[in-house]
Parts: C-alpha cells; sequence; structure tokens
C-alpha cells in the first residue's frame, strides 16, 4: 500500500503536469483565415497577433495560417467548434443555423456607416450572431469589415444594368449561400454552389462563368489573372468575423481574455475606418489591368435594394426566422 503522504505528492505532480500541459498548449493558438499571405487581410491578422503579445508581454502566442492552409472556411469553422482550430478570421458558416445568414442578407446594408453600426460589438447583427454561434460553442470577438461585395466574371457580361437581362451564365454561390442563389437568379444569371478553396479551378475550366459573395479586394487577391469583368453589385457587406473556440476562450485567463477581445476590437475599428477607400482602390486597380468594371449610381443601387426587398427577400426570409427576419426589416425601416 502506497503511504498516504507519498500518494497525495504522487497526486499533486500529476495535477501540476496535467496544468502545465494545458498552460503550454494555450500559450499558442492557431488563427485560420482564407485571406491570401501578403494582403491586406492577412496583414490585419498578422497585427491582431502582434497585438496580443504585445499586450501579454509576449506571452500568448497566435499563430496564423492564411490562404485556407486549414481547410476550406466552412471547413474550418467545425474545427473551430470542435476546438481543432482556435481561431478563425472568416465569414460565419450560414448552413450552421439559418439566423446566420443575416450575414450575407442581400442588400440587409445601405451604406459603410449603417454595417459598421450594426456589425459592431453591440450592434444589432452582431449580436444576433452571437447569440446563435454561441449556443454553437463559438465567441465572437468582432468583425473585420472586408468591403461591400460583388460578382466576378472570366468572360464578359452583357447588359449588366438590366435587371430583367437572361444571361447565359452560371454563377457560384458558396455552400449554403441560399440567399445569393436566389439573389443571382432573379437577375438572370444560373447557380451552382462550389468551396471558395476549389472556384479558382472551376472558373479556369469553366465548371462555373463568375463567382458572387466576394469583394473587389479579395478577387484581386485570388482571381486577378482571370477576371475579364467585375460588377460592383454591392449585394452585401463581405464582414469576416473574428471567433475563437469558446471552451478555449474560457480557459484562459482574464487578462489574456482582455487581451484578445482588445486586439480583435482594435483591428476591427482600424479596418471600418479604411475600407471605403480600400474598395475605391482596388475598382480602380482593376480598370488600370483592364478589367471591365461596372459600377452603378445611388438611383441604381436603390432600384437593386428596392428588387431584392420586393421580389428576393420574400422567397428566402425563412432563411432567416420569422423573428430576425423581422428585426431585419424594422433595422431597414420597412417595419
Amino acid at each position: 500500500m502506497i503511504h498516504t503522504k507519498i500518494f497525495r505528492t504522487l497526486c499533486s505532480a500529476a495535477a501540476l503536469s496535467v496544468a502545465l500541459v494545458a498552460t503550454a498548449q494555450a500559450d499558442t493558438l492557431r488563427l485560420s483565415t482564407l485571406k491570401q499571405p501578403g494582403s491586406d487581410g492577412a496583414l490585419a491578422a498578422q497585427r491582431f497577433a502582434d497585438l496580443v503579445a504585445e499586450k501579454t508581454n509576449g506571452d500568448l502566442t497566435v499563430k496564423i495560417y492564411p490562404g485556407s492552409q486549414l481547410g476550406d472556411w466552412t471547413e474550418v469553422y467545425e474545427q473551430v467548434i470542435e476546438g481543432v482550430v482556435d481561431l478563425a478570421m472568416q465569414p460565419i458558416a450560414t448552413s450552421s443555423d439559418k439566423r446566420l445568414a443575416i450575414t450575407w442578407f442581400p442588400y440587409a446594408f445601405t451604406d459603410y456607416d449603417t454595417a459598421r453600426e450594426a456589425l459592431n460589438p453591440g450592434g444589432s447583427v452582431f449580436e444576433i450572431v452571437n447569440d446563435v454561434i454561441g449556443e454553437q460553442g463559438l465567441t465572437p470577438l468582432a468583425v473585420y469589415g472586408a468591403g461591400m461585395g460583388g460578382a466576378g466574371f472570366p468572360v464578359e457580361v452583357k447588359d449588366p444594368y438590366s435587371l430583367d437581362a437572361k444571361h447565359d451564365l452560371k454563377v457560384r454561390v458558396w455552400p449554403g449561400g441560399t440567399t445569393h442563389k436566389v439573389l443571382m437568379e432573379n437577375l438572370g444569371y444560373q447557380t451552382a454552389a462550389v468551396p471558395f478553396a476549389e472556384l479558382y479551378t472551376a472558373m479556369q475550366t469553366g465548371v462555373v462563368d463568375g463567382q458572387i459573395g466576394v469583394t473587389a479586394t479579395i478577387t484581386l487577391e485570388n482571381f486577378a489573372d482571370i477576371t475579364k469583368t467585375w460588377i460592383q453589385y454591392n449585394d452585401h457587406f463581405e464582414s469576416d468575423f473574428i471567433f475563437m473556440n469558446s471552451d478555449t476562450f474560457a480557459g484562459l485567463s482574464p487578462e489574456y481574455q482582455t487581451a484578445i477581445r482588445e486586439a480583435a476590437v482594435q483591428i476591427a475599428d482600424e479596418q471600418f475606418t479604411a475600407v471605403e477607400a480600400a474598395d475605391e482602390a482596388s475598382l480602380q486597380k482593376m480598370r488600370d489591368m483592364g478589367v471591365t468594371v461596372v459600377t452603378f449610381d445611388k438611383a441604381q443601387l436603390e432600384a437593386l435594394g428596392a428588387r431584392a426587398r420586393e421580389q428576393v427577400w420574400p422567397e428566402i426570409k425563412d432563411e432567416l426566422g420569422d423573428e430576425t427576419f423581422e428585426a431585419l426589416t424594422k433595422a431597414v425601416g420597412l417595419n
């Protein structure tokens, strides 16, 4: 029989060993993003990591994995839920809960200011997302605003200003992207679901003739050499949530938690200040490259928004559920 004192000593040593292992694991966090190395988004992710290190005196490290190195963003979303990946800076996977479609809902935001207000912590959309993904074991920290969305094509698009044109073109929507499937079909396109990681090859080989769901900047980062036409629909505000596995977050010290939250909010605020100018710079870069860039004036954008709200929203409102849809319509002044 082991002597009681020796037994207690062994138990204490075992407990200390487990604690040390847990602490060591917590000292380095893995963050996945689909932003390409060297892009503004990847640099922002690295700035987040640098801020966390600065705020914790180098005791907490965030390692960045850009360019979907850890998998397609829909796969990474599940990996963060499972705790295999600690953090991500990417879109929210709307397929996991229909209410999350609010982050992609076409023409839910009218301009940069309304997007910022709704997506900041405490804002209407942020809090809806917080409630939903909190149930999934995720903690949202902030939103990195990537800009206003549009559609890119490796081919010419005829009659891009017409809302009633019949385009003989198949446009990629993301898996689970019901909202934009209905939107693009309403605007005269065919659609097909393709994972982002497979999109370049799909457009290059003609599996699809275009893509919706990203911004001009993201298109330049990923598809610059095959993009011939860009249509700045302003259909949605691209929002990459910075979120973390809740158990991992809860397991950190309060000081570490504060550092992570403050770092996320800081890069989010910096981006919201810069995003409109960044969008325009990307459009100009496209023009300089010879890409046909189609933009709409205020009246044309209002017509697009009215079309979407009158004809598309009734078909996709079930994606949100009654309560969330009512909150959205109230936010945009429809009730």
